[in-house]
């Protein structure tokens, strides 16, 4: 699912991008998808926990598969927005199940090591299908022109490509076997007392990075190609380089979150990402850029698996699949709408000023978290 999405990744903004359309309707796409993420979040933890895990990885995968498939073949823009919410939706089927998913199916001793191995799982997928989102359309013009007659209907069918990848992963997940809660831990079990606490901390934290991620992440593709003049085939190397890197670097999470305590290594990690954020705004030297671009991601994306994991520590068992959907509502309406206001940003003032406003937001929640938790840290360094 992973490789056949990371081909959209790379490669979406650059076809809207060819098919005529400015960095305001590409944020608006983007905002959509980010609009239908969390809107479904909620309803898709209650799905998750009547139908089960598995299920809704399945009908998420596929249909993620499907939507990603059908919206290769348009430029309308009605079209391009309602398949943008569509694919969100599948989309939040996928997210609110795979943490809880792993939890459950899961020892507490071994839990922060196996979504570290989650996570590398996925940035290997994305490797693979980030440099071949940006070199298949390269050597479809080369060696079958007829076929691809512009670099337009190239994207298309790469797009087309990594949507029938994604549909695919229906196929393995067809053979999971999952653990059922144990009694009492089912998401319809009443909330213990305390526990609003807690969640309505992490659900601070994931908007405000939300709101951040949305501001600069979605439009990387777009940073390279407009400001450097880079081709698909340069953006995915870079983007698939990003991903071995942070693989590389996320088998050293557990270790030190054992020794500095998985708190403060989260903290550390996301805080020193920050200039390389801000570099990326001002720099006009794509070795800098592209430096500044690894970096970051190695920092920041290093600390994701230690808070997902962290996350289903400090809730009880009970509200996990129910804290993840509010965690995800939450990010997901704060990228959508910091998406729109990116793409508006940009196509009248520049790439600049989004990479400053999302240090200033990853900054302030790294801080507040680290204060909100820091009760919390013996807990959560215990379970790594």
């Amino acid at each position: 699912m992973w490789a056949g999405y990371s081909v959209h990744q790379v490669l979406f903004n650059l076809y809207l991008a060819e098919g005529g359309f400015g960095e305001e309707f590409v944020g608006r796409c983007l905002s959509l998808t980010g609009l239908g993420m969390g809107l479904a979040a909620l309803p898709a933890g209650i799905l998750s926990d009547r139908l089960g895990r598995r299920h809704c990885l399945l009908l998420g995968s596929v249909g993620l598969g499907v939507v990603s498939t059908l919206r290769a073949f348009t430029l309308d823009p009605g079209w391009l927005l309602a398949a943008g919410f569509a694919a969100g939706v599948a989309y939040a089927l996928v997210a609110i199940s795979a943490s809880p998913f792993l939890s459950e199916n899961s020892e507490t001793h071994v839990r922060t090591h196996l979504f570290s191995a989650h996570f590398i799982v996925i940035l290997v997928a994305g490797v693979c299908g980030t440099f071949a989102g940006g070199q298949i359309p390269e050597l479809l013009r080369r060696h079958a022109p007829a076929w691809t007659p512009t670099l337009l209907v190239a994207y298309r069918w790469t797009l087309a490509a990594g949507g029938i990848v994604t549909v695919m992963a229906g196929w393995p997940l067809l053979s999971v076997r999952e653990q059922p809660p144990l009694e009492g831990e089912a998401g319809t079990a009443a909330a213990p007392g305390g526990a609003a606490g807690p969640m309505a901390k992490l659900a601070l934290n994931f908007f405000l990075i939300g709101c951040g991620a949305g501001l600069v992440i979605p439009f990387f593709n777009l940073y390279f190609a407009n400001r450097f003049g880079c081709t698909s085939g340069q953006i995915g190397v870079y983007y698939a380089m990003s991903q071995v890197l942070t693989a590389l670097a996320a088998l050293a999470g557990p270790l030190l979150a054992r020794r500095f305590g998985i708190l403060k290594t989260m903290t550390g990690l996301q805080l020193a990402s920050l200039p390389f954020l801000v570099t990326l705004g001002f720099e006009s030297s794509l070795p800098v850029a592209v430096g500044a671009f690894w970096a970051r991601a190695v920092l920041m994306q290093t600390s994701s698996p230690l808070l997902n994991a962290f996350a289903m520590e400090v809730v009880p068992p009970a509200l996990r699949a129910r804290a993840t959907a509010v965690n995800n509502a939450v990010w997901f309406l704060g990228w959508a709408a910091s998406a729109s206001v990116a793409g508006w940003i940009m196509a009248r003032y520049g790439y600049e000023y989004p990479y400053y406003m999302t240090a200033a937001l990853y900054g302030a929640a790294s801080i507040l978290f680290y204060r909100m938790f820091r009760g919390a840290t013996v807990k959560a360094r215990g379970a790594a």
